[in-house]
């Protein structure tokens, strides 16, 4: 064991998952210490902090739409240091304003945003330094991705440490009151935001950033859904129990929950390591290795979550009474309920970063929202019929159990597909081609490719539920490697709206003033791939014309199938143009 664990830090990928256990870990300690500060200054002190930090963690999606994980994957994918760079630049042309605009919203409207978060107007003095707290953990969770995507762990990690633990122990020894605690954690956390950013535009900001801007937001956006449901699975129970039980109930709600995110940092390094590693070993088509590496990390998070999980039910009075001393009573009981939802937790937070790098549309986000559909309901159901506080735990646990399992059900698909690209590694490709009649040409059929057709209503085109089951089951049945769409104007929408293998649109002008109707516009903002049939097509994009290819579809003179396959090709194996699949 000792002998594998030594070979093991002999390699990069060894050394990554060290330095992100140990930074994680140190984080965790550093948490642990902070809230035990809290739980020192009295009950109310701790229940109001718990408040804060729930809406901390609810609130900075709103200004990073999505760029954090999309950052570390395309910082990921790319090699060169200037490039890398102006990706962060880029996402920093939207973050840096909208982390402004929070701060002067609590600046400006304490009272109505404190009803918002506490219940009641008599905490608007924490709202100024909660809206700093918010807006620099959003600045900061940028440059913290970005260098994690550069491969720069050490940094990184420092970073992590310094901000996550450090500022707010540091803010806790230093002032007494909690309002003070708060500005300072949000300047400590700005100033270790300025550390990670400040240093790579030693020699300016690079311009011309339409690529880099479109390519992550393209990416982000989709996922805003999902990065808001995550935050508020745990905040909004939270919010609803203050509403209905009081300060003092909604604070026993949130330190369970608050609970829930001090283990996820058990099983973070995981999803940290795996995603800018997951994304290189997809563009350099090793599927194989990827699969083996999934396999062992999945049974790894299984057992970790489960042990904890029972450890906890077990020992949950004696650990919390050795932990927050005489205030520990009153949340024992609810912490047991809310600690059922580690096992599931735990699984989404490991592993949530392999669907992030393998699909092109949110997965992770379609699974949250799903989830915080159900815990609306059960919020719902709560205002409406009066129930105990203990009732939105039991919620929440629900609504992770789902998140968990449907996060287990994607891996193990994502699994079987990467089998099968390495089995049939070289092979001829698979292409489903959505079409709206029998006559969209695609001049594939002599190629080395699989094709397989799916026809969708004529006429306008409709997003009916029924349509969207007929596609699903038919890439179920076919288990294509890309789907093209010869008419990208309404099938186009549809397809890269419903479904989960990346889509490839062709584009072409149409109508008497020959223009890209605004269907067509949002075809290619979210499509994995672009064909233009001409350059003035491509010219008329609004966005990603970089990215867009001029190859007409067609057989014959008429078309360049070929160069069409390769283009399909790169698109389906998660390749980065102008490389090879190893």
């Amino acid at each position: 064991m000792l002998r594998r664990l030594l070979a093991s830090l002999r390699t990069g990928q060894g050394r990554d998952h060290v330095l992100t256990y140990l930074g994680e870990g140190l984080v965790l300690l550093g948490t642990l210490v902070v809230y035990r500060l809290a739980a020192d200054a009295g009950r109310e002190e701790l229940d109001l902090y718990v408040v804060v930090r729930r809406t901390v963690s609810f609130a900075f999606p709103f200004i990073l739409l999505g760029s954090a994980v999309g950052i570390t994957r395309y910082v990921a994918m790319r090699r060169g240091e200037q490039e890398q760079r102006r990706y962060l630049a880029a996402t920093l042309g939207w973050v840096l304003p909208l982390a402004l605009l929070t701060f002067a919203a609590g600046l400006l409207w304490p009272e109505p945003l404190a009803w918002v978060v506490f219940g009641s107007g008599g905490q608007a003095h924490l709202m100024p330094p909660l809206a700093l707290m918010v807006a620099s953990v959003s600045v900061y969770g940028l440059g913290y991705a970005y260098l994690r995507g550069c491969g720069r762990l050490f940094a990184a990690n420092t970073a992590q440490v310094l901000a996550l633990a450090g500022a707010p122990w540091i803010a806790f020894l230093l002032f007494d009151d909690l309002e003070s605690v708060c500005w300072a954690t949000g300047v400590g956390w700005t100033l270790v935001a300025a550390a990670c950013i400040a240093p790579q535009f030693g020699r300016g900001l690079p311009r011309g950033l339409g690529r880099e801007r479109g390519d992550l937001l393209r990416y982000g956006m989709p996922r805003v859904p999902g990065d808001l449901a995550f935050g508020a699975l745990l905040t909004v129970p939270v919010y609803a129990v203050a509403r209905t039980h009081g300060l003092a109930a909604s604070g026993e709600v949130g330190f369970g929950a608050t609970l829930l995110n001090i283990t996820a940092a058990l099983f973070a390094p995981l999803s940290l390591v795996l995603l800018p590693s997951s994304a290189s070993q997809l563009a350099a088509g090793d599927h194989a290795g990827l699969s083996r590496r999934i396999g062992h990390l999945s049974r790894m998070t299984l057992l970790a979550s489960a042990a904890l999980t029972l450890a906890f039910e077990v020992a949950a009075g004696p650990v919390l009474e050795l932990y927050l001393g005489a205030t520990a009573g009153p949340y024992v009981d609810m912490s047991r309920i809310a600690f059922l939802g580690a096992l599931p937790f735990g699984l989404f937070i490991g592993l949530r970063s392999l669907l992030d790098a393998y699909y092109h549309t949110p997965r992770n986000g379609i699974n949250l929202s799903t989830a915080f559909l159900l815990l609306l309901l059960g919020s719902l159901f709560h205002f409406v019929v009066p129930t105990p506080a203990v009732f939105m735990a039991w919620v929440m646990v629900g609504a992770l159990g789902y998140l968990g399992w449907a996060t287990w059900r994607d891996v193990a698909h994502v699994r079987a597909e990467l089998d099968r690209h390495a089995t049939a590694a070289g092979g001829p490709l698979t292409v489903l081609v959505l079409r709206r009649d029998a006559t969209a040409p695609h001049g594939l059929e002599a190629m080395d490719a699989v094709v397989r057709e799916h026809q969708v209503g004529a006429g306008t085109f409709s997003l009916a539920l029924r349509e969207r089951w007929r596609l699903k089951r038919a890439l179920r049945t076919v288990r294509p490697d890309v789907l093209l769409v010869p008419d990208a104007d309404g099938p186009g929408l549809f397809a890269v709206l419903n479904s989960a293998v990346p889509v490839v649109v062709a584009i072409g002008l149409s109508g008497p003033e020959k223009t890209l109707g605004w269907r067509k516009q949002a075809t290619a903002f979210f499509a994995a791939g672009i064909l233009c049939a001409d350059e003035a097509s491509r010219e008329r994009l609004w966005w990603r014309r970089e990215d867009a290819r001029s190859i007409p579809l067609g057989s014959g003179a008429a078309g360049h199938p070929g160069a069409v396959l390769a283009c399909l090709r790169e698109v389906a194996l998660h390749q980065v143009p102008g490389t090879t699949a190893a």
